[in-house]
């Protein structure tokens, strides 16, 4: 049996005031509420905590797990179930889609007899239910530490650490041609996948086009998919490059990547200049901040950030640099235990050595944001001060012009992106009546691009500084027929598209680019429901989110999601992304005109009985897969702040 997801346990006591977390939720399949984590602070007695010593959770529950149950059996059954058998539980658990249950008990012979008592359970004339004893989180915590302090005597960590290249591009050193078949394979898969998931999902309410596509290859994808796009560059392409600040191996101060993660207890930092995806402006300016830390008389007396002690001032460095010739640099530290004087002298430090420098190494924007938490990545939204230039830097596609704030997302492959956009345009076939939605617009690059050739442009964006920017750049290429909306889009778009009183009358074409985790289930609905949306352009960074996405949209129709099922039509990749497993992934979607469906039961009083079983169960279903997926939302953004090291530089695809 799998052991539970995700249990978090920080298990580095190393700094006196140094505090333990732990986090009992179970990431079961992927989006769950955020709740607040009991800490609990340790006195560090040593640098070696011996395994008896360590923090576990304080429980007395001891639990067993039951196999054989029914998938889409939900926790109010489980729980009746067990109420039935008269079953003394203390807590339950059961996940749809899985096929057990975990039963909790306050005693161990509470649990060991009812293990014995299910164990062989005829649970209906097909099933015999199986049990097994769950290792309790205690036993748990204290067994993977003395495993880690083992194998720490066992193994050399400096012969684990991985080179920046493997960090940064570990495809830098497969031949560009074989990375692009590569890269096609793993799309195939995909379009096969985003077929299965459509077939499963439909349950009796088949799309007659996904009928017709079966025998060969192709036709086992959900539609057709062109030839993979390579990139125009494919050294030093990266526009954006986020960097730590640490030490390395003979323990000096550094501005680079992390060889590792620090859950591994790897925290050394390595010089990134032989990675072959960051450009050479920015390492120039990453080689030139390293120099200032590391030389007093420069103006700087301050240490790196040290991960473990969680001490320290220097924190990252993140460097734009755009084809415009202007440069961006944040400078982000931490401030805990700093006067508003210290802080005031060591911006003025930093400006004035960066305004000291020759011409040509000179920067356009330079800007320093505060943080003082625990995790390495610090929220996508914190505040940013700008001490030197303006508060934003430009970029060109396709014509027109983009300013960028730090916080905005910005494609960082620009040459490449621009052949994306112009497939996204090609594909939309927009004309003079139609009102474009640009969902997930970021800075509006997409939209504006297009703005000249439609009659409105509807930009929605999470945010702020994004909108900001869009508004902004509407001004700087003089478009007059673009409106931008901050907020969620699963808020914003169903108010929007319900409050368009002439709906009906107008062409709506969407574009949507969503962050890695997908769109939201409210986003898709609305979408579906709003039949004056006849195509939509889904432009994919993570084909994993892509799949659940558009089987939504491509589903037949039930209770749960009206609206007239879209139909994938052709797809197209883009690598933006060279010497890394990551891909752009562009799919058509167009409204189905022939709504009529297969259905793979004979339409009788029993079969109508069973359907509407079914439709229960995919609501069931439906309803899970939502809490699943901001669950799994909640879970990368957890992952990313702990482990942001893991790839310093941000694929913000």
């Amino acid at each position: 049996m799998e052991e539970v997801k995700n249990e978090k346990i920080v298990e580095n006591v190393e700094s006196k005031d140094n505090v333990v977390e732990t986090t009992t939720e179970s990431k079961e399949n992927i989006k769950e509420e955020t709740t607040p984590t009991p800490t609990t602070t340790i006195k560090e007695t040593s640098t070696e905590t011996p395994s008896d010593q360590i923090y576990v959770p304080n429980s007395t529950l001891h639990s067993m797990v039951i196999f054989g149950l029914p998938k889409y059996m939900d926790s109010k059954r489980f729980t009746k179930f067990l109420e039935q058998n008269n079953v003394p539980f203390k807590k339950i658990k059961k996940i749809v889609k899985e096929s057990f249950g975990i039963v909790s008990f306050d005693s161990i012979e509470d649990r060991d007899k009812y293990l014995e008592y299910f164990q062989g359970f005829e649970f209906n004339d097909k099933t015999k239910l199986k049990t097994e004893a769950k290792e309790e989180k205690a036993d748990r915590m204290k067994r993977r530490y003395e495993e880690k302090e083992e194998k720490k005597g066992e193994d050399n960590r400096e012969s684990k650490l991985k080179t920046i290249e493997d960090i940064v591009c570990p495809w830098y050193n497969i031949p560009y041609e074989e990375q692009l078949k590569k890269k096609k394979d793993q799309i195939e898969k995909v379009m096969i996948n985003i077929k299965s998931t459509i077939r499963k999902e439909s349950f009796h309410n088949l799309p007659e086009w996904l009928v017709k596509r079966d025998t060969t290859k192709e036709e086992k994808m959900c539609c057709k998919l062109e030839e993979i796009v390579p990139s125009p560059v494919t050294e030093n392409y990266r526009n954006k490059a986020q960097y730590t600040i640490g030490y390395d191996t003979n323990n000096q101060p550094c501005v680079g990547f992390a060889l590792g993660r620090t859950g591994n207890g790897i925290t050394i930092v390595a010089d990134p200049t032989n990675a072959p995806l960051i450009s050479k402006r920015s390492n120039e300016i990453r080689r030139l901040f390293n120099q200032y830390i590391t030389e007093p008389n420069l103006g700087s007396i301050r240490k790196p950030f040290d991960k473990n002690t969680h001490s320290g001032f220097w924190r990252q460095l993140t460097v734009r640099d755009f084809t415009t010739g202007e440069t961006m640099v944040t400078v982000q530290f931490n401030h805990k235990g700093l006067t508003a004087e210290e802080l005031e002298t060591e911006k003025n430090n930093l400006k004035n050595y960066f305004t000291s420098l020759p011409e040509e190494q000179r920067i356009t924007s330079l800007s320093i944001q505060l943080y003082d938490g625990i995790s390495n990545a610090a929220p996508v939204d914190l505040a940013v001060e700008t001490i030197l230039g303006p508060e934003f830097i430009h970029e060109k596609l396709l014509g027109c012009q983009f300013r960028v704030s730090p916080n905005a997302f910005f494609q960082v492959n620009t040459k490449a992106t621009e052949l994306l956009y112009s497939k996204v345009l090609d594909w939309a076939q927009v004309s003079s009546d139609t009102t474009l939605l640009d969902i997930c617009c970021g800075t509006g690059t997409i939209g504006q691009c297009i703005s000249k050739k439609v009659k409105k442009v509807i930009g929605l964006e999470i945010s702020p500084d994004a909108v900001v920017d869009s508004i902004n750049n509407a001004k700087l290429n003089k478009i007059d027929n673009a409106e931008y909306i901050v907020g969620k889009a699963e808020d914003t778009l169903p108010t929007l598209l319900t409050s368009s009183v002439d709906g009906k009358d107008q062409e709506f074409i969407g574009i949507v680019d969503p962050p890695r985790g997908g769109l939201h289930g409210d986003v898709l609905k609305a979408i579906r429901s709003f039949e004056p949306i006849k195509k939509l352009v889904y432009v994919s960074c993570n084909q994993n989110s892509l799949i659940p996405d558009a089987s939504k949209l491509c589903k037949g129709i039930s209770k749960s999601m009206k609206g007239t099922p879209f139909k994938p039509t052709k797809a197209i990749a883009f690598d933006l992304f060279p010497h890394t497993d990551l891909v752009e992934l562009v799919v058509l979607f167009e409204r189905v005109e022939n709504t009529t469906t297969t259905n793979s039961t004979t339409i009788t009083d029993n079969s109508l009985v069973i359907q509407d079983m079914d439709v229960k169960k995919e609501e069931e279903n439906e309803k899970q897969q939502e809490e699943d997926k901001k669950r799994k939302r909640d879970e990368n953004q957890e992952i990313e702040n702990e482990n942001n090291e893991k790839k310093e530089i941000k694929l913000e695809n």
